[in-house]
């Protein structure tokens, strides 16, 4: 029964938001007193390439925006636990040749940094038309004019939240150099690789984006944008930048993201008491009642608690919620800037718990 709401859900959000395209996956893993007990839902309509009438498939894969984000946040506490960094350590106890022209960026520490409390400016302009692939981009950008002679908002630790883009690529840098392996290595050898999330990539060029005739991996989903007639039309650029691998450029799909949220739940990819640090609240979000935790967002939702985060770039958005109390994951991703993915993962969380 629930399969079949969710497949009207997904014909009348398609519609009714005016998406090129919309997929939702929905996994409830076998734990008792859950919302629904074992469902597996994989759902896509519309295309992935609306000019070219490409149908999209649940295996298709989308842009996941700063859904990547909590890659970042989950490495950082695996070498937390590790004992190779302090989440309370000063950040130039990792990076020591960084440098802002406000001296108070000594004051700034991972934790500040995974919880957008540094007072660290965001991201100008991320490059889309000027990408850079090589492996040093990202340590370019951090030593870049951009960050260099940046200011902070306010003094770090006053608890204040503001979103930066800035931060979690210094976050970025920060595993490298502690890890001694690219920020996208060593993604792949401690999180996709030991959930074998085999159709989850950071390099995005390696899916042929770039490749002359404009040939892309068969998968991959093509960005969207509206025009000044409101009519949908193929996006200008893919949004890709290596040097602003760590704030956004995981490209994945439903299926690899419910393994991604099994790898949480099961503690496969930390600690049950790592995510006890991980899950609690840092800092008020202002203007929506949630809360910023260690890299995830913290919501309510009829009487539920539910961590996760979104993504939002030119040409796609992405929305994956976590519910640890009832063992349920939502994915919600559409080929369009603009797309109410937040809103539509609410009213999936809402037809489970009506369904209950």
């Amino acid at each position: 029964m629930i399969k079949i709401k969710l497949d009207e859900f997904l014909e009348k959000a398609l519609v009714n938001y005016d998406l090129p395209g919309l997929a939702i996956g929905v996994r409830a893993f076998e734990t008792e007193n859950d919302l629904a007990k074992g469902l597996l839902y994989r759902g896509a309509a519309g295309f992935k390439d609306l000019e070219k009438g490409e149908k999209l498939l649940p295996e298709h894969v989308f842009h996941m925006a700063s859904v990547t984000k909590l890659f970042v946040g989950t490495s950082i506490l695996q070498l937390w636990e590790k004992g190779h960094l302090d989440l309370d350590g000063f950040l130039t106890d990792y990076l020591p040749w960084f440098e802002m022209k406000d001296e108070r960026f000594r004051q700034v520490t991972i934790r500040h940094l995974l919880t957008h409390t540094a007072g660290m400016p965001d991201v100008k302009d991320y490059a889309w038309d000027k990408p850079e692939t090589d492996e040093g981009a990202l340590e370019r950008y951090v030593r870049s004019p951009e960050v260099r002679e940046a200011s902070l908002l306010w003094n770090p630790g006053e608890g204040r939240f503001t979103y930066s883009n800035i931060g979690y690529e210094i976050l970025g840098a920060v595993i490298s150099s502690v890890s001694g392996d690219s920020f996208e290595s060593y993604i792949k050898k401690h999180i996709f690789e030991p959930l074998e999330m085999k159709d989850s990539n950071l390099l995005s060029f390696e899916r042929g984006i770039y490749r002359e005739g404009g040939v892309w991996d068969k998968d991959l989903c093509i960005p969207h944008e509206k025009d000044s007639k409101n009519r949908i039309v193929r996006g200008e650029h893919y949004p890709y930048n290596r040097a602003h691998g760590p704030s956004s450029t995981l490209t994945s799909n439903v299926i690899d993201m419910e393994k991604w949220a099994q790898g949480h739940l099961e503690y496969r990819l930390l600690k049950k008491e790592a995510y006890e640090k991980a899950w609690e609240k840092q800092a008020l979000v202002p203007n929506n009642g949630e809360h910023i935790c260690l890299s995830w967002f913290r919501r309510e939702q009829n009487g539920h608690v539910l961590y996760g985060h979104e993504g939002n770039d030119d040409g796609f958005r992405a929305s994956f919620w976590l519910c640890p109390e009832k063992a349920l994951s939502i994915m919600v991703c559409s080929n369009i800037s603009g797309a109410p993915v937040k809103k539509i993962n609410k009213q999936v969380f809402d037809i489970l718990c009506q369904d209950k």
